[in-house]
């Protein structure tokens, strides 16, 4: 494993002004960004939890790859299991791409759906002609990409991944943060709703960021029991065919020291841990000019 802190760079365009531009995409029911660019490598970019694949550092990572420097990028919005977030239905919803962060959804989604969604995006990725394909996730869509990537066999189109703020899912934080935040045993919850059908909804005070959610037993079992899978590192451990690049931000608060998260892999040769001096969670001020750049030396070298 390869650990390096990076410095900002800085950079001669200006994110406020620079023009984003992208074709909306409906595929099997499910609905995405397409930046069309002249590469014959495309990049799947996906979007942190319960967002949407237009907020700032999507759009901005998909933007800087395909104009700057000629990548294909896709970014998939995953559909949550609700269908103002599917196909050309989230073209015509009146209620905005602002609004699909909001926790106003029915949650009956579970954590792994979104694997499922990255393999329909492969496909239709493949099915435009593209033989080489990198997949990356910020936050948790980097998580979830690692879980994807973990699974056996890989699509040999796949030839690289990118986790960006993307580290451990420690199960002991969200015992004490639940009890924190609601008074309320997480453990004795998830005990109480694994007797109980899936699909049928349940009283609690809080699902994820959401106060007063409307969310089943399957979906709330699905984000808080412990689950390895959740993880990055675990997840990480188990590929070995592909290059996968980390990258990290000095002044995350929401996944603090990255590399101490990766350091049980220090002797992978496939694993590369980059820390961006100065970056937050959202690498926020031109720091997305420094994650990108990564990204690029990364594809340039397979």
């Amino acid at each position: 494993m390869k650990i390096r802190n990076t410095f900002v760079l800085l950079s001669c365009l200006f994110l406020s002004g620079a023009a984003f531009s992208q074709t909306a995409v409906s595929y099997k029911d499910l609905a995405a960004d397409f930046y069309d660019a002249d590469e014959p490598l495309a990049v799947i970019l996906l979007h942190g939890t319960l967002a949407h694949n237009r907020m700032e550092i999507i759009k901005t990572i998909a933007t800087l790859l395909s104009e700057d420097y000629g990548y294909p990028v896709l970014t998939p919005n995953l559909s949550l299991n609700n269908k103002d977030r599917m196909g050309d239905s989230i073209q015509k919803s009146t209620k905005g791409y602002a609004a699909l962060t909001a926790c106003d959804i029915d949650h009956t989604h579970k954590y792994s759906d979104a694997l499922a969604e990255l393999g329909v995006w492969v496909e239709y990725l493949k099915d435009q002609g593209f033989e080489k394909i990198l997949v990356a996730g910020h936050s948790r869509g980097g998580r979830q990409v690692s879980a994807y990537l973990a699974n056996e066999p890989l699509d040999p189109s796949i030839v690289g991944g990118v986790l960006i703020a993307s580290g451990l899912s420690r199960n002991e934080r969200n015992i004490e943060n639940y009890k924190k935040d609601t008074g309320l045993d997480l453990r004795a919850l998830l005990d109480q709703f694994s007797k109980l059908p899936t699909d049928q909804f349940v009283d609690v005070p809080k699902f994820i960021y959401c106060d007063k959610p409307r969310v089943t037993a399957g979906a709330f079992i699905s984000e808080y029991k412990d689950d390895p899978t959740h993880s990055a590192p675990t997840n990480v451990a188990k590929i070995s065919d592909i290059p996968v690049l980390v990258i990290g931000g000095s002044e995350d608060k929401v996944v603090p020291n990255i590399e101490s998260d990766f350091e049980s892999l220090s002797g992978q040769q496939n694993l590369m841990v980059e820390v961006i001096d100065g970056a937050d969670h959202f690498f926020r001020d031109l720091y997305a000019d420094d994650a990108v750049t990564l990204i690029v030396e990364l594809i340039e070298s397979l």
